[in-house]
C-alpha cells in the first residue's frame, strides 16, 4: 500500500499512482478492503491501455537486457549455490537441535 505522503501535505490534496497489472488486481483489491475506504481506487483516465504498452516496450527491453547481463555473469549459478547453502545449513541447524534435545532427554533421564 502506498501513503501519498509528500504530495498532499498540510491539509493538501494530493494523488498517488499505483502502476498494476492484471495479476495485481486481487492485491488492489484486498488493499482497498483493508484499509476501509468507502469507494474503490479509480484509474487514470489519462493512461490509456495503448499507452502503458508504449511505454513499456522500453522496460521491457531493459528487464531482458538485464537478465542477459546476469545470465552471462553466472548469476543463476550463484543464486542456486547460495539457496542450496541455506538448504544445507538449516538441515544440519535442525539435525544439530534434534541432538541437542536427544542430549537434554539423556540427562534427565540418567539423573
Amino acid at each position: 500500500v502506498h501513503r501519498v505522503g509528500r504530495t498532499a501535505r498540510a491539509g493538501r490534496r494530493g494523488r498517488a499512482v499505483s502502476l498494476v497489472g492484471e495479476r495485481d488486481v486481487s492485491l488492489i483489491h484486498a488493499a482497498e478492503r483493508i484499509s476501509g475506504r468507502e469507494e474503490p481506487m479509480s484509474k487514470c483516465p489519462e493512461v490509456t491501455d495503448e499507452l502503458a504498452v508504449k511505454l513499456l516496450g522500453p522496460v521491457t527491453k531493459a528487464a531482458r537486457l538485464t537478465k542477459m547481463k546476469l545470465s552471462d555473469i553466472g548469476f543463476d549459478d550463484l543464486v542456486k549455490r547460495h539457496k542450496e547453502r541455506k538448504a544445507r545449513d538449516r538441515r544440519e541447524r535442525i539435525r544439530a537441535e534434534k541432538a541437542a534435545r536427544k542430549a537434554a532427554k539423556r540427562a534427565r533421564v540418567g539423573a
